[in-house]
């Protein structure tokens, strides 16, 4: 029996292992991840609106087992891509087709400009309540959502994130007090999506008072001033910081040799195959190019190279039919009041991605709430 391994229990991963499993049950499928546990990425700022506890859309990769998956808990420490071999803290593991679906790691040089005091690291789960601690604590001042460096994971999120913190000092009655600012490198908000996309984001942190500031390169945080120091030499205060790391390549695939010169995997952007035989990449790992830059770091796309190259894997084991990525992808993008603008389109096209926007309305909440509801009780159960 043919044996692959997957690396990593993120959305690519997860979802590459029930496209092998559902369809071919010839294969032995292992997940490999060090963590124990499943959710979305907006589960959390769902926690930091006070929505819902991101226990409740929380799931352990153990339950994988029931859907034929071997999953195992360990780290991994190597990754010998020309013989397919994974080292891990257990011993090796030798496969057939290796799919590595590990995500990114953040930026060393800016998670030392967090921890200090008032500032935190809006991506690590682990920071929530230390987050929660300070934004109900301040009174008065600023709260500063900064975009440290990219390219960074979710690229909609930090401003989902501002609104999340306009609307809770509102809701305490400290919307006046309490100035709510977001920075980004970028020269707008959301590059990736197109102008029109990005003007509605700024018109929206303007809707909900948060000053967006585009173009701003951090260079330092000072957290005993609290002060953050931008690349043009202008500057920000704050009283709580809550940053946003750039995304690095996992230092284990750089290792392994797989990186090219963007410093992430670099696959072929329709197979998801890498160079080296019947290994393949997906997600947030990679770097994928499009007509003006890359594909989004964002487990909806994700999930999509990883049901594609899953199938791909599946042709080069058993001779079923193979499967090509075709850019296409989509965004939710959450506002206050329950409601959710929706971006779609195909980020292949040229000269530019054919990207459309549909305004924001209840309806697109619920559809959000579904789609996680979904794939949690189709992955999980």
């Amino acid at each position: 029996m043919a044996h692959v391994v997957v690396l990593g229990g993120g959305f690519g991963g997860v979802a590459a292992a029930h496209e092998l499993v559902s369809d071919h049950p010839q294969l032995e499928v292992t997940l490999i991840d060090r963590r124990d546990v499943f959710f979305m990425g907006f589960a959390k700022l769902w926690d930091l609106g006070r929505v819902r506890p991101l226990a409740e859309g929380t799931r352990s990769l153990r339950a994988l087992a029931d859907r034929g998956i071997r999953y195992l808990q360990t780290s991994i420490e190597g990754l010998d891509p020309a013989t397919r071999t994974v080292t891990t803290a257990d011993g090796p593991i030798e496969a057939d087709a290796v799919l590595v679906a590990l995500g990114a790691a953040k930026a060393p040089k800016h998670l030392d400009m967090l921890g200090g005091d008032g500032a935190h690291d809006l991506y690590d789960a682990a920071a929530l309540p230390d987050i929660h601690r300070d934004l109900d604590a301040v009174e008065s001042g600023e709260v500063l959502v900064s975009i440290l460096g990219g390219p960074f994971q979710c690229p909609p999120a930090p401003y989902e994130a501002a609104l999340v913190v306009a609307e809770r000092l509102r809701e305490r009655g400290r919307g006046e007090a309490v100035r709510v600012r977001v920075s980004t490198p970028q020269p707008m908000a959301l590059p990736v999506a197109g102008v029109d996309a990005s003007r509605y984001i700024a018109d929206r942190l303007g809707d909900h008072g948060v000053t967006l500031l585009s173009g701003k390169a951090v260079r330092d945080v000072d957290d005993v001033g609290r002060v953050v120091t931008f690349a043009d030499d202008t500057t920000a205060g704050f009283d709580v910081l809550l940053g946003v790391p750039a995304a690095v390549a996992p230092s284990l695939l750089v290792d392994a040799g797989l990186t090219g010169g963007s410093g992430f995997v670099e696959p072929d952007r329709h197979t998801l195959q890498t160079s080296f035989d019947r290994v393949y990449a997906v997600g947030d790992c990679t770097h994928i190019p499009t007509a003006t830059g890359a594909l989004p770091k964002a487990g909806v796309f994700a999930a999509a190279q990883g049901q594609v190259a899953a199938r791909n894997i599946a042709a080069d084991l058993t001779g079923s039919a193979p499967a090509s990525f075709d850019g296409h992808g989509m965004c939710f993008l959450e506002l206050p009041g329950h409601q959710v603008a929706f971006v779609e389109g195909d980020f292949y096209a040229e000269p530019e991605p054919d990207v459309t926007l549909r305004d924001a309305d209840d309806e697109l909440y619920r559809r959000k709430v579904a789609y996680e509801a979904s794939r949690l009780e189709a992955w999980f159960g």
